[in-house]
């Protein structure tokens, strides 16, 4: 995706039959091979449960995520009333109310069915699919302010959405991502420490995430995509996203073995948190970035 260069790839992680490569070239990392649509959509995307969860037990962490990006973002002055925006892969549609209370014109594109529409009875203006899919709806409109929050890691061609993105945008506009880190201090440690001595890494969402960006990946892709980066930094993952999810006791296992990785997890992650902060080696990755000038 980021270069041309022939395999084999160097093999980094494998868990459950799913397996993370790294390019020995432009060092993306990404799942080779790929997980099949069945796989992709069994998964939580299409899940009727996880959209009633969204609603319920996952609105407040969901609401506080939103309230995160709109802290990043505050700085550029870009959500001001009567500005449009675009938020691809939108969820439940938190970052929408969000953007919307401040008097923004709040568009979002959603591949999971079930969430979209229930993001519609909400009141939300929300499209099902990918961007793609929405472009024959969406390409007499742009946008100031088009959003990927925590979405291209998921896409097979984030490529092909970025570009789609770039055509959408406003003059003056700006596209917005976010995804993990694969080079932040917290998942370089318990690689090192865990993962190849253990089989257990917290990092990578298998088999959802389809590649792993790092800071020099992302402003290839985004370079590749005709965009001009204007910020790239990091942040921290909130932990209780992986205590429920890659480090969960379904993951790691019950019996004293999971309980003893779990405890490990932790510590390492109460060190590499606050020096992460320090030097801007955060587990998350925000992006700002503009068309390239001509």
């Amino acid at each position: 995706m980021l270069c041309d260069a022939p395999t084999p790839f160097a093999p980094l992680y494998e868990r459950h039959g799913y397996r993370l490569v790294r390019c020995r070239d432009c060092r993306l990392v990404f799942q080779d091979p790929q997980p099949s649509d069945e796989v992709l959509a069994a998964s939580y995307y299409h899940d009727p449960a996880f959209t009633r969860a969204l609603a319920r037990e996952l609105r407040t962490q969901t609401m506080a995520n939103a309230r995160r990006k709109l802290d990043a973002l505050r700085p550029e002055g870009l959500l001001v009333a009567g500005a449009r925006a675009l938020d691809v892969g939108c969820s439940s549609g938190a970052w929408l109310e969000l953007v919307a209370a401040a008097g923004v014109s709040a568009t979002g594109v959603e591949i999971g069915a079930a969430t979209a529409a229930a993001a519609r009875e909400r009141g939300l203006d929300v499209h099902t699919g990918t961007l793609a899919d929405a472009m024959p709806r969406l390409e007499d409109e742009r946008f100031d302010l088009i959003s990927f929050w925590d979405v291209l890691e998921h896409l097979r061609d984030p490529r092909r959405e970025l570009e789609l993105a770039r055509r959408l945008l406003a003059p003056g506009g700006v596209v917005a991502a976010s995804f993990p880190n694969v080079e932040g201090l917290y998942p370089s440690l318990t690689y090192r420490l865990l993962a190849r001595r253990t089989g257990v890494w917290e990092h990578p969402e298998l088999p959802v995430h389809l590649y792993d960006f790092a800071p020099a990946t992302a402003r290839r892709l985004f370079e590749r995509c005709g965009y001009e980066l204007r910020r790239i930094e990091t942040d921290n993952i909130p932990y209780g996203f992986f205590r429920s999810t890659t480090l969960s006791a379904e993951q790691t296992g019950g019996g004293a073995r999971g309980r003893l990785l779990r405890a490990t997890f932790a510590t390492l992650r109460g060190i590499a948190y606050p020096l992460a902060r320090l030097i801007d080696r955060g587990n998350s990755l925000f992006v700002l970035a503009g068309p390239a000038p001509p």
